[in-house]
């Protein structure tokens, strides 16, 4: 018997949850203590304190700032200020930096495009433990249909939606806990509602197209040892790294204190055996553990591709060459990330086109417009410019080259030739003023 698009839906959701849900909690810095062995778990079991330096959420924010979507630009100016404002309105920004943090934590991430019962456009960021896309085998850029599930806390129920691009179906289940069977979910009344846009509202952004690959995940057991060299650390630090003193004596020890400027009196043995005698042990020396972290924190710079000044202090003693030398391996994987995401960005733009009213419009009019992705380096950047400037490369060129849009560069333009306006009729004022003078100055010679 064939499977159902409801059961498809729902195993490729349930299957989600554990490995998302661990992506997430080392994200937030929710990680286990792993131990290498079962008996050194048993010999830490009642250990209560949690150490952990959380090195994923460096490599994902680092990732992340760079990675900032400014908006869209479409070919029709009208069809821009459209999204303009759609942007604005739905806080499209707050909604792409969730995007994009989801996409990295787990390699996917969706949102979802509709018109609320108001006719307004509503888009939504949707967790990807949420959202499921799937694809025609026969041709892996279609999409087939997609579902999203989420839980109602209030009403302890739990809803499914399958969309197709001809109509969406609502499914729901009342339930406590995750349903572990698609039978459990019941066509809704009504089951269905017709999309009449023809396109399935359900946009799906991926770090890779041959299927989601984290950031995040290759780095876990590196984590994972980073936060035992950590906790071993701090319990060295408990035990072993104060200086402890020892004391061999037949006397009675019990009066000694240990503290600052006190004496101990200690009577001298009684020749035969072992004497009176002090000392005290080494202590652990802690360097042996930070070295470890910073070698293993070394690799994730290497294995995430995140420059290691994020990982091992400022790089405010660091050149602007040499800044961006190890910021290169960054920029070409967010650059790669964001050529990736365009697709799906300009997918939505188009869609929420249609939405608003402004008929069809094709995804590729539609521009997604992103932050510059270097890092700021104005004495680098100057000296730049001016040995392109010298070499023969028009200004234009470099600044568009740079990521700036034709109105900026018109705007320059206009700027530029004002100032050129203004300080030729300065220089004329200036010449006028020096012809009057001396026009003057000869007439007092004449006249005199």
């Amino acid at each position: 018997m064939p499977i159902t698009d409801l059961e498809r839906a729902h195993k490729a959701l349930l299957d989600k949850l554990p490995k998302y849900n661990q992506l997430f909690e080392y994200a937030e810095g929710d990680q286990p203590l792993v131990y290498s062995t079962a008996r050194l778990r048993e010999a830490f079991d009642d250990f209560n304190a949690r150490f952990q330096q959380n090195w994923c959420s460096v490599v994902i924010n680092v990732t992340l700032d760079r990675m900032a979507l400014l908006g869209f630009e479409v070919k029709d100016a009208n069809k821009t200020n459209i999204l303009a404002e759609i942007w604005q309105n739905e806080k499209i920004a707050l909604e792409a930096y969730e995007t994009h943090y989801s996409t990295l934590v787990t390699g996917e991430a969706f949102i979802v495009a509709w018109k609320s019962d108001d006719d307004k456009v509503e888009v939504y960021h949707n967790d990807p433990r949420m959202c499921h896309v799937f694809y025609n085998s026969g041709n892996p850029k279609k999409k087939e249909f997609a579902c999203k599930w989420w839980r109602d806390e209030k009403e302890e129920a739990y809803y499914l939606t399958l969309y197709y691009s001809d109509r969406l179906e609502y499914y729901s289940v009342n339930a406590k806990s995750t349903p572990s069977s698609a039978r459990a979910f019941l066509p809704m009344d009504p089951p269905s509602a017709p999309n009449p846009f023809g396109v399935i509202p359900v946009f799906h952004f991926r770090t890779s197209s041959k299927g989601p690959k984290s950031d995040i995940e290759p780095i876990l057991s590196l984590q994972d040892a980073i936060n035992k060299l950590f906790a071993d650390m701090m319990v060295a630090g408990e035990y072993g790294a104060f200086r402890q003193r020892w004391i061999i004596s037949n006397s009675d020890t019990s009066a000694l204190k240990n503290s600052p400027n006190e004496i101990w009196s200690i009577p001298a043995g009684d020749g035969q055996g072992q004497q009176s005698s002090v000392g005290d042990f080494n202590p652990t020396d802690l360097d042996n553990y930070l070295q470890a972290m910073d070698k293993i924190a070394a690799v994730i710079a290497i294995v995430s591709r995140t420059p290691k000044h994020f990982f091992f202090g400022s790089a405010a003693d660091v050149s602007g060459e040499a800044l961006l030398v190890a910021e290169t391996p960054l920029i070409k994987k967010v650059k790669q990330y964001e050529s990736n995401f365009d697709s799906s960005w300009s997918e939505l733009g188009a869609f929420l086109l249609r939405l608003s009213g402004s008929g069809e419009t094709s995804q590729d009019e539609v521009t997604p417009l992103w932050a510059p992705l270097h890092s700021v380096q104005p004495a680098t950047e100057a000296t730049t410019l001016k040995t392109n400037i010298e070499a023969g490369i028009p200004l234009v060129t470099q600044l568009r080259r740079q990521g700036w849009t034709e109105d900026e560069l018109e705007a320059m333009q206009k700027d530029e030739a004002d100032q050129k306006a203004k300080t030729t009729s300065m220089a004329s004022a200036l010449l006028e003023q020096a012809r009057i003078k001396q026009e003057q100055a000869n007439d007092g010679d004449g006249n005199s």
